[in-house]
């Protein structure tokens, strides 16, 4: 007899029928007593609770810096003194106030390209700077240096700012 694999198929359907027809042993009920105390008992585990936080604590799972990052709104506190941000700034806003920040000291052609310094840091064109601003982490392309000028990207928004 040969072995085919609808005959493999067959028998494990009927050996897999078998081992649950031999497992069929009858299951006891319990009373119904019995049962409503259970199902009570799932159901106060179950249900939700209020938190009963204070109402000057912060959340911890949406902080000014989260919210900051993804362009939600905060909740203000009113002990904080933390005003509501009413929406995401425009990655032309984020770029802005990036390049607004990095104060680069020099520049200078190095082997016929244009070279950017940040203190002992050197940059050409096409570097990458993780750089931190408002809390978050954005990372910055530099796209072109000329004698006075260098222009930087992120994501898709470019914006040029003189060197000095």
């Amino acid at each position: 007899m040969k072995i085919t694999p609808r005959l493999l198929a067959v028998l494990g359907l009927l050996s897999t029928g078998a081992l649950a027809w031999a497992d069929d042993a009858p299951t006891p009920v319990l009373a119904p007593n019995v049962r409503k105390e259970m199902v009570a008992q799932a159901d106060s585990v179950l249900t939700a609770r209020p938190l009963g936080l204070a109402a000057n604590l912060a959340d911890p799972f949406h902080s000014p810096a989260f919210a900051e990052a993804t362009g939600h709104a905060v909740k203000a506190s009113p002990d904080a003194g933390v005003q509501v941000k009413l929406g995401p700034k425009s990655e032309r806003e984020i770029l802005q106030g990036i390049a607004s920040g990095l104060k680069p000291t020099g520049n200078f052609v190095v082997n016929g390209e244009p070279t950017l310094f940040f203190g002992q840091k050197r940059v050409k064109p096409g570097t990458t700077l993780t750089i931190n601003f408002e809390g978050a982490e954005y990372i910055v392309e530099i796209v072109s240096i000329d004698h006075a000028n260098f222009t930087l990207r992120l994501n898709r928004e470019e914006f040029t700012r003189p060197i000095k």
